[in-house]
């Protein structure tokens, strides 16, 4: 299955990503005021990336529910320029090792969280 594969672009597909995205955002912004900094920011990416990974294996890449899933509610939902943001001030104050290790971390769990959803969704 390839990721880039979508429908044309109509009303009803711009629509999907729309009503998707206000959903992703709000999930987002309510997870990571209860779970603050890079912790939150990995768990968003995380779950993000496992429900990507099992859409992937369960919906077609040309539907509806691919635009308004994977492209409108998951793509608002993770945030991998709030995880490259806070990598960059952790470095930039000093805590290289903690930088480093939530780059390497974020990226094995988002890698990970793919993979395991794509097997759950087989």
């Amino acid at each position: 299955m390839r990721y880039d594969r979508g429908m044309e672009p109509g009303l009803g597909s711009i629509l999907a990503v729309m009503a998707g995205g206000g959903f992703g955002g709000m999930a987002r912004a309510w997870l990571c005021t209860r779970i603050r900094g890079a912790a939150g920011v990995m768990l968003v990416n995380g779950t993000g990336s496992l429900a990507l990974g099992y859409l992937a294996a369960r919906a077609a890449p040309d539907s509806a529910l691919w635009l308004f899933l994977a492209t409108g509610v998951l793509g608002a939902y993770t945030t991998v320029s709030g995880f490259a943001l806070q990598s960059l001030q952790m470095w930039q104050g000093g805590a290289r090792f903690r930088a480093a290790a939530n780059v390497v971390g974020s990226v094995a769990v988002a890698v990970a969280a793919v993979a395991l959803g794509l097997w759950a969704g087989l």
